[in-house]
């Protein structure tokens, strides 16, 4: 009997000095966290902190390196920050993304892909918006919905490779894929998870089929059906080549909807250009 009660007693107490080594681990990762966010300089942490996880691997760096231009927007909610949408780097210091992106009375964020594979966890400040005037975001059918940003990066290191645009009409593109996740409270998540998909342009019938929208030049109509994925989630811009081809203007609304529609990023050039008071691209 006493034995089993002094067996009894060093399992007790060998449980309450794990216990508090866990709690001092735990607490010791809370301090250098909090050390972290408050260093000078480093207060942007906090945006990657708060939309993405995941931020050490390096799987992917190829396909960083094909979009360098690719960017994630975030706009802070109250004290936190939360992933909007994507957008494609153009005349390297203005983003060209959804107009649906922007919150009024939020501000917003640009992080980059190429930062974020290399977990430099480096955001930069919009300085101000330009949404197309007949935009409106009630709309239930997705025409104007593009916008341009300027954002800060005049304190930055590196250089920023642009993506093209111009007039011209594509036959063939390919999306990038920044994947997200979505938790139980519905708050999105960026993920250190990249992909690349050839995708086709479809008939635009094939989206009034899906969506009951009537078609002009200034949207695409993209065919998912080659891919087993639900594309239920905010995904990249598509290219052909360095080119810009289209920023997402309605996403599937289920798995069984495999077309998406991206605002047509050619038919707006004179207006992006005249937007962000460039003459001529280049």
């Amino acid at each position: 009997m006493k034995a089993a009660c002094v067996l009894l007693t060093i399992i007790i107490s060998i449980a309450i000095m794990a216990v508090c080594v866990m709690v001092k681990f735990a607490t010791d990762i809370t301090v250098e966290e909090r050390k972290r966010d408050y260093l000078p300089g480093t207060g942007v942490y906090q945006v990657a902190k708060s939309i993405a996880i995941a931020l050490n691997e390096d799987k992917n760096l190829p396909i960083a390196e094909r979009f360098p231009y690719v960017a994630a927007i975030a706009r802070n909610t109250s004290e936190s920050w939360k992933f909007s949408c994507f957008a494609s780097v153009v005349l390297v210091k203005w983003v060209v993304t959804s107009a649906h992106c922007r919150r009024k009375g939020t501000t917003h964020r640009v992080l980059l892909l190429n930062d974020f594979v290399h977990n430099l966890n480096k955001s930069f400040p919009i300085l101000f918006w330009r949404i197309h005037e007949k935009f409106h975001i009630n709309n239930t059918a997705p025409f104007y919905d593009i916008a341009v940003a300027k954002f800060n990066v005049d304190d930055y290191s590196f250089r920023i490779k642009p993506s093209t645009f111009d007039e011209r009409s594509v036959s063939t593109c390919e999306a990038s894929i920044w994947k997200t996740v979505s938790t139980m409270d519905r708050k999105v998540y960026l993920i250190n998870d990249f992909d690349k998909l050839q995708v086709k342009i479809a008939s635009s019938n094939r989206c009034y089929e899906s969506y009951g929208v009537q078609f002009d030049n200034s949207l695409i109509c993209i065919d998912l059906t080659n891919y087993d994925d639900c594309f239920v989630h905010e995904f990249g811009p598509i290219f052909n080549g360095d080119k810009l081809v289209g920023v997402l203007a309605a996403k599937p609304r289920d798995c069984d909807v495999k077309f998406a529609i991206f605002t047509n990023v050619s038919y707006y050039t004179t207006w992006i250009l005249k937007l962000t008071h460039t003459t001529s691209y280049g």
